[in-house]
Protein backbone atom coordinates (compact mmCIF):
# COMPACT_ATOMS: atom_id res chain seq x y z
CA UNK A 1 0.00 0.00 0.00
CA UNK A 2 2.81 2.42 0.94
CA UNK A 3 4.66 1.60 -2.30
CA UNK A 4 1.53 2.24 -4.38
CA UNK A 5 0.93 5.59 -2.67
CA UNK A 6 4.57 6.65 -3.10
CA UNK A 7 4.62 5.61 -6.79
CA UNK A 8 1.40 7.56 -7.41
CA UNK A 9 2.89 10.62 -5.69
CA UNK A 10 6.11 10.50 -7.75
CA UNK A 11 4.19 10.01 -11.02
CA UNK A 12 1.76 12.85 -10.20
CA UNK A 13 4.65 15.19 -9.41
CA UNK A 14 6.41 14.18 -12.63
CA UNK A 15 3.32 14.70 -14.80
CA UNK A 16 2.57 18.09 -13.20
CA UNK A 17 6.09 19.39 -13.80
CA UNK A 18 6.35 17.68 -17.21
CA UNK A 19 3.38 19.67 -18.48
CA UNK A 20 5.09 23.01 -17.91
CA UNK A 21 6.37 24.65 -21.11
CA UNK A 22 9.80 23.42 -22.23
CA UNK A 23 12.77 25.63 -21.40
CA UNK A 24 14.93 26.91 -24.22
CA UNK A 25 17.96 25.28 -22.58
CA UNK A 26 17.46 22.29 -20.30
CA UNK A 27 18.72 22.68 -16.78
CA UNK A 28 20.20 20.28 -14.29
CA UNK A 29 18.49 16.85 -14.31
CA UNK A 30 16.95 15.77 -11.00
CA UNK A 31 16.09 12.07 -10.69
CA UNK A 32 13.71 10.80 -8.00
CA UNK A 33 12.73 7.15 -7.64
CA UNK A 34 11.16 4.78 -5.15
CA UNK A 35 12.16 1.14 -5.00
CA UNK A 36 11.34 -2.22 -3.50
CA UNK A 37 14.45 -4.00 -2.20
CA UNK A 38 15.20 -7.56 -1.11
CA UNK A 39 18.26 -9.41 0.11
CA UNK A 40 18.44 -12.32 -2.31
CA UNK A 41 19.91 -13.71 -5.47
CA UNK A 42 18.30 -12.39 -8.68
CA UNK A 43 14.81 -13.85 -8.44
CA UNK A 44 11.51 -12.01 -8.31
CA UNK A 45 9.95 -14.41 -5.81
CA UNK A 46 11.62 -12.68 -2.83
CA UNK A 47 10.73 -9.05 -3.72
CA UNK A 48 7.60 -9.01 -1.55
CA UNK A 49 9.69 -9.95 1.52
CA UNK A 50 12.00 -6.93 1.33
CA UNK A 51 11.86 -3.27 2.14
CA UNK A 52 11.18 0.09 0.54
CA UNK A 53 13.55 2.88 -0.37
CA UNK A 54 13.98 6.30 -1.95
CA UNK A 55 16.77 7.52 -4.25
CA UNK A 56 17.54 11.09 -5.38
CA UNK A 57 20.27 12.01 -7.83
CA UNK A 58 21.43 13.69 -11.02
CA UNK A 59 23.10 12.80 -14.35
CA UNK A 60 26.05 14.03 -16.37
CA UNK A 61 26.34 13.42 -20.10
CA UNK A 62 29.58 12.40 -21.79
CA UNK A 63 27.73 12.15 -25.08
CA UNK A 64 24.21 13.48 -25.57
CA UNK A 65 22.81 12.83 -29.05
CA UNK A 66 19.15 12.63 -30.12
CA UNK A 67 19.24 8.81 -30.37
CA UNK A 68 21.60 7.90 -27.52
CA UNK A 69 23.40 9.11 -24.41
CA UNK A 70 26.53 8.03 -22.56
CA UNK A 71 25.79 8.97 -18.97
CA UNK A 72 27.09 9.01 -15.44
CA UNK A 73 24.67 9.33 -12.56
CA UNK A 74 25.29 10.22 -8.93
CA UNK A 75 22.66 9.34 -6.33
CA UNK A 76 22.02 9.22 -2.61
CA UNK A 77 19.33 7.14 -1.00
CA UNK A 78 17.87 5.23 1.89
CA UNK A 79 16.08 1.92 2.31
CA UNK A 80 14.56 0.09 5.25
CA UNK A 81 14.38 -3.69 5.24
CA UNK A 82 12.05 -4.65 8.13
CA UNK A 83 13.56 -6.87 10.82
CA UNK A 84 16.98 -6.86 9.05
CA UNK A 85 18.60 -3.47 8.46
CA UNK A 86 18.39 0.12 7.28
CA UNK A 87 20.86 1.47 4.76
CA UNK A 88 22.01 4.91 3.63
CA UNK A 89 24.03 4.99 0.42
CA UNK A 90 25.85 7.21 -2.05
CA UNK A 91 26.78 5.75 -5.43
CA UNK A 92 27.71 6.54 -9.00
CA UNK A 93 27.20 4.55 -12.21
CA UNK A 94 28.31 4.90 -15.82
CA UNK A 95 26.21 3.61 -18.68
CA UNK A 96 24.52 3.91 -22.04
CA UNK A 97 20.96 4.89 -22.95
CA UNK A 98 19.45 4.15 -26.40
CA UNK A 99 16.31 5.95 -27.64
CA UNK A 100 13.75 4.67 -30.16
CA UNK A 101 11.35 7.57 -30.57
CA UNK A 102 10.44 8.59 -27.03
CA UNK A 103 11.14 5.12 -25.57
CA UNK A 104 14.53 4.10 -24.24
CA UNK A 105 16.51 1.28 -22.67
CA UNK A 106 19.61 1.76 -20.55
CA UNK A 107 22.28 -0.22 -18.72
CA UNK A 108 24.69 1.04 -16.05
CA UNK A 109 27.49 -0.31 -13.85
CA UNK A 110 29.02 1.39 -10.82
CA UNK A 111 29.73 1.39 -7.13
CA UNK A 112 29.38 3.35 -3.94
CA UNK A 113 29.40 3.43 -0.17
CA UNK A 114 26.73 1.87 2.02
CA UNK A 115 26.16 2.69 5.70
CA UNK A 116 24.14 -0.06 7.40
CA UNK A 117 22.37 -0.16 10.75
CA UNK A 118 21.33 -3.75 11.46
CA UNK A 119 18.15 -4.23 13.50
CA UNK A 120 19.68 -7.06 15.56
CA UNK A 121 23.12 -6.75 17.15
CA UNK A 122 25.96 -8.26 15.15
CA UNK A 123 29.19 -9.79 16.38
CA UNK A 124 32.76 -10.11 15.11
CA UNK A 125 35.20 -12.90 15.83
CA UNK A 126 38.54 -12.06 17.42
CA UNK A 127 40.74 -14.49 15.51
CA UNK A 128 43.54 -14.49 18.11
CA UNK A 129 41.30 -15.65 20.97
CA UNK A 130 38.39 -17.20 19.06
CA UNK A 131 35.87 -15.15 21.06
CA UNK A 132 33.09 -13.01 19.71
CA UNK A 133 32.51 -9.38 20.61
CA UNK A 134 29.67 -7.04 19.77
CA UNK A 135 30.27 -5.10 16.53
CA UNK A 136 29.59 -1.42 15.97
CA UNK A 137 25.93 -0.50 15.42
CA UNK A 138 26.87 1.19 12.11
CA UNK A 139 28.77 -0.68 9.40
CA UNK A 140 30.39 0.78 6.26
CA UNK A 141 30.36 -1.44 3.17
CA UNK A 142 31.32 -1.16 -0.51
CA UNK A 143 28.27 -1.27 -2.80
CA UNK A 144 28.86 -2.60 -6.38
CA UNK A 145 25.85 -1.99 -8.67
CA UNK A 146 24.49 -3.25 -11.98
CA UNK A 147 21.29 -1.73 -13.44
CA UNK A 148 19.09 -2.01 -16.49
CA UNK A 149 15.94 -0.06 -17.26
CA UNK A 150 13.26 1.05 -19.67
CA UNK A 151 11.40 4.32 -19.93
CA UNK A 152 9.88 7.12 -21.93
CA UNK A 153 11.07 10.69 -22.61
CA UNK A 154 8.44 13.39 -23.07
CA UNK A 155 8.98 16.18 -25.62
CA UNK A 156 10.11 18.58 -22.86
CA UNK A 157 12.87 16.08 -21.88
CA UNK A 158 11.23 14.79 -18.66
CA UNK A 159 11.73 11.02 -18.26
CA UNK A 160 9.67 8.28 -16.65
CA UNK A 161 11.44 4.99 -16.04
CA UNK A 162 11.39 1.56 -14.40
CA UNK A 163 14.69 -0.07 -13.49
CA UNK A 164 15.95 -3.40 -12.16
CA UNK A 165 19.10 -3.19 -10.06
CA UNK A 166 21.47 -5.69 -8.48
CA UNK A 167 23.73 -4.38 -5.75
CA UNK A 168 26.04 -5.95 -3.26
CA UNK A 169 27.14 -5.50 0.31
CA UNK A 170 30.90 -6.10 0.59
CA UNK A 171 32.53 -7.53 2.54
CA UNK A 172 29.96 -9.89 3.97
CA UNK A 173 32.03 -12.53 5.65
CA UNK A 174 34.42 -13.17 2.74
CA UNK A 175 31.92 -12.75 -0.12
CA UNK A 176 29.20 -10.40 -1.38
CA UNK A 177 25.69 -10.32 0.09
CA UNK A 178 23.41 -9.81 -2.96
CA UNK A 179 20.49 -7.38 -2.98
CA UNK A 180 18.03 -6.62 -5.76
CA UNK A 181 15.71 -3.67 -6.30
CA UNK A 182 12.92 -2.70 -8.67
CA UNK A 183 12.44 1.04 -8.97
CA UNK A 184 10.08 3.49 -10.66
CA UNK A 185 10.79 7.16 -10.99
CA UNK A 186 11.02 10.34 -12.94
CA UNK A 187 13.72 12.70 -14.11
CA UNK A 188 13.01 16.41 -14.42
CA UNK A 189 15.24 19.22 -15.66
CA UNK A 190 15.49 22.05 -13.13
CA UNK A 191 15.99 25.51 -14.62
CA UNK A 192 19.54 26.86 -14.59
Amino acid sequence: MKLSFTLALVCTLGVAIAQSPPASRPGVPLTISVFAESISLPTFSHMQKGGLGLKIGTEFYYRNRPGSQTIQNVAAGYYHHPQVQSGWFVNTSVGYRKFVGGFFVDALVGGGALLLRPVAPSYTCDESTGTYRKASAAQFKFMPTLQTGIGYRLPNRALFFARYELFGEMPFRSVVLPHQAISAGTQLHLPK
